[in-house]
């Protein structure tokens, strides 16, 4: 989506092992009226938050500015990339998913074009946030993202690349959309898309600290959740309703009907396709994908706590898992009860 993200509150990034943190005292600023949502009804007009950024790409042969990663980053994600070996809480009953190797740790920065770009050309990518990643039996590696953010043969490269040899070989590529892909009926209307991973060990910039990937498919309904985005980074608020259908502003002139859930939490452009967390037992556990916010609304300052708050529009943990198993069917995950 064009045009520069309003500011937000500086956000503290939960550290390893993720913590829900309290969030800033409301701010005493006085919010717009909601418009372009029917409350009482079925139908939420939302607008696809994938930032769309200009970008030229620079002849630099002898140097790249794509980040390797410091040595103590690349520990840090190396961590928490297979299961780790930490009992069950006591008595616990959460059972989750955890994937067998998790190249990609949540909330994973990416953007996206439909070509490879050539030395000097002016081109534009969507600029985005991937949820999480896990292997199929075969050991090909795989992130969850937006279905919005690309197409089947879209490419995806770090954040940061700018010169010919940051541009010269992906990091992986868009092989399922559920807005741009042929479908079955579970994944019809769901905006997830599936990215093969080509380049597992080249660096990805991660919002906040990395953390492990757990996914709550067995979860019960939540009240309060939180999402990770490229953007707004980490905020939190309350959940809404569930299996709304939304109507999706893609490009100008562009809509499509897509199927979610509803939260009354922040987000803006290039949050698309990030984690949205439920809190279990003081774990951050993979709960759906973000989609988008509130049409006539994406501009404005949001903050937790706010009387009318902004609504942000998810891909629950159902959807997101009738995708991976449709795009994805030897997909390796291990239960876990945390």
């Amino acid at each position: 989506m064009p045009g520069e993200p309003a500011q937000q509150p500086q956000q503290q990034y939960p550290q390893h092992p993720l913590k829900f943190p309290d969030m800033p005292a409301p701010q005493p600023v006085q919010p717009a009226r909601r418009s372009g949502l029917q409350t009482g009804g079925w139908i939420t007009v939302i607008v696809a938050t994938a930032m769309i950024v200009g970008i030229v790409v620079w002849l630099g042969l002898n140097a790249s500015r794509v980040p390797t990663g410091t040595v103590e980053e690349r520990e840090a994600l190396s961590e928490v990339q297979t299961p780790g070996d930490a009992s069950p809480a006591p008595d616990s009953e959460n059972n989750v998913l955890v994937p067998a190797f998790a190249p990609w740790a949540p909330g994973t920065k990416i953007q996206t074009t439909d070509h490879r770009p050539a030395p000097g050309e002016h081109f534009t990518a969507q600029s985005c946030t991937a949820a999480f990643s896990f292997t199929g039996k075969d050991g090909r590696a795989y992130a969850v993202t937006a279905g919005h953010c690309g197409r089947e043969g879209d490419l995806v490269w770090p954040t940061n690349a700018s010169t010919a040899i940051d541009y010269a070989s992906e990091v992986g590529h868009f092989i399922f959309s559920g807005l741009y892909s042929q479908h079955t009926p579970a994944t019809e209307g769901t905006d997830v898309g599936i990215i093969e991973i080509t380049d597992p060990d080249r660096f990805m910039d991660v919002v906040g600290a990395p953390i492990p990937t757990g996914i709550g498919e067995g979860l019960g309904p939540v009240d309060r959740l939180c999402k990770t985005g490229a953007t707004t980074g980490y905020t939190c608020g309350t959940f809404e309703a569930t299996e709304r259908v939304q109507i999706v502003n893609l490009d100008p002139g562009v809509e499509d009907e897509t199927f979610g859930d509803i939260a009354a939490v922040c987000a803006a452009s290039g949050d698309s396709g990030g984690p949205v967390f439920a809190d279990v037992g003081g774990r951050a556990t993979v709960i759906g994908v973000v989609s988008g916010t509130e049409a006539g609304r994406a501009g404005e300052e949001c903050y937790e706590g706010m009387e009318d708050p902004h609504l942000m529009s998810y891909s629950n943990v159902k959807q997101v898992m009738a995708v991976i198993r449709h795009a994805v069917p030897d997909a390796e995950f291990i239960p876990r009860r945390w």
